[in-house]
């Protein structure tokens, strides 16, 4: 995205920190402390499907097949959204002095099936499972919120999936291209999903003839590891690549006690959020549903490749924090990244300006605080090997502030016409 483009909330200069002052680096009071390493291994029970989402083929025998768009006196108010759901395999490389990120991008086969409405509302609309908004027209000039109603997700063959909800916004590229991203949270899973709490985060192009296309991940809690394995799926069907000129990173944030978690206190006195940081590691997930193991995910966990400093703009004490009632927040990061030696090679400035927080119990460590959250935001700038980097960005995080560990998975869709950040596979990807 072009950095002239308006935001989802207003930063005045892009190399600022949010207003705000940063308090002494003291934990948050929590009613019961359980160890760091005990935490983290309970966050980490998840399992995660990082899937390319594209519209279903038309039919012509069947009306109802394909993505449609919704209208209103001939004017679009909304989509209609008949996704497949294909395996989608990330695999970043270490960054280099010359090479910040970089990546390959490979679709496999199809794991799944997303069927939603997509409908723009209004910027204050208060958005519900079931509530329509009013019709709204799609204004492709500038950036607009739309909710994602009746949300029915399927995965495999043996009746795994789950209700989703969730909200987004428009965005307008520097290319004219206009991009969505959005965050949902599962209503209600069947299956191997059933009574698993998850979120799951969009990120990546939305055309009026053709609906969505780009990265859907999804992350369940899994506490039981129903779904999470150490084992090897099968192979990837791989495919080529939809998105000529498009790159998508991906990698994993990890906070440890040690990191920085300070409260921010505004300009009244009151408390504003936090500032905290967590390093970035290389991380690389797969999911898969065939074979007699049935739906599956693996996850592996990589070398530190730099860190984030974020301000996060939300009151954890807030009330509400439910599946229907979560805490709003934004946030500013700075995504460091440094090389095998430790030294910087770039950073990249991103405005989290939307996301959704929900309060989390935390099986095997009761009385234990924790949140999952998920937001979306553009790149607003980069430096060093990274300057002139323009794209959005997605956060799907589980988090504990005391002690302080986390589990988050970021998903950036740059824009790449030269293959900057593009790593060939065998001619699979580009």
């Amino acid at each position: 995205m072009s950095r002239q483009e308006p935001t989802t909330r207003s930063i005045h200069d892009a190399g600022a920190p949010a207003t705000g002052s940063v308090q002494s680096a003291q934990p948050l009071p929590a009613a019961k402390i359980y160890s760091a390493d005990l935490v983290q291994r309970l966050l980490d029970r998840a399992a995660y499907f990082n899937l390319y989402s594209s519209p279903e083929p038309r039919d012509r025998a069947d009306s109802d097949a394909g993505t449609s768009v919704i209208r209103n006196a001939q004017q679009t108010i909304g989509f209609r959204l008949r996704e497949r759901l294909r395996r989608f395999e990330i695999v970043m490389q270490v960054p280099t002095k010359g090479r910040a990120l970089s990546a390959s991008n490979i679709i496999g086969e199809q794991l799944g099936a997303f069927d939603s409405r997509w409908l723009l509302c209004p910027d204050d609309f208060k958005a519900l499972p079931g509530r329509e908004p009013p019709a709204t027209r799609l204004d492709s000039t500038r950036q607009q919120r739309f909710v994602m109603l009746d949300g029915d997700c399927k995965l495999g063959e043996d009746g795994d999936g789950f209700r989703g909800f969730g909200t987004g916004t428009t965005f307008r590229s520097a290319d004219g291209t206009l991009l969505a991203s959005a965050v949902g949270n599962v209503l209600e899973g069947r299956g191997r999903l059933a009574g698993l709490a998850g979120i799951y985060t969009y990120c990546g192009s939305l055309d009026e003839g053709e609906g969505f296309q780009g990265s859907l991940m999804l992350r369940v809690m899994d506490p039981e590891e129903v779904i999470q394995t150490v084992g090897t799926l099968p192979t990837l069907d791989a495919g080529g690549w939809a998105e000529p000129g498009i790159t998508y990173l991906m990698f994993r944030g990890q906070a440890t006690e040690s990191d920085k978690v300070a409260p921010l206190i505004g300009a009244n006195g009151q408390l504003q959020g936090l500032n905290v940081a967590q390093q970035l590691r290389l991380f690389l997930t797969d999911a898969s549903a065939r074979g007699r193991g049935g739906l599956r995910s693996t996850s592996q966990i990589g070398q530190v490749i730099g860190e984030i400093d974020a301000q996060i703009i939300f009151n954890p004490s807030a009330p509400g924090g439910g599946p229907l009632d979560p805490i709003p927040y934004t946030a500013y990061d700075e995504y460091k990244f440094t090389d095998s030696r430790g030294e910087s090679v770039g950073s990249l400035f991103i405005d989290e300006g939307e996301g959704r927080t929900f309060n989390m119990p935390l099986a095997g460590a009761p009385g234990q605080p924790a949140i999952r959250f998920g937001g979306f935001g553009p790149i607003l700038r980069g430096s060093g090997s990274l300057v002139g980097a323009e794209g959005l960005m997605t956060d799907n995080s589980v988090v504990s502030f005391t002690p302080h560990v986390s589990a988050s998975v970021y998903v950036i869709r740059v824009n790449d016409p030269e293959g900057k950040y593009r790593v060939g596979g065998s001619g699979r990807d580009c």
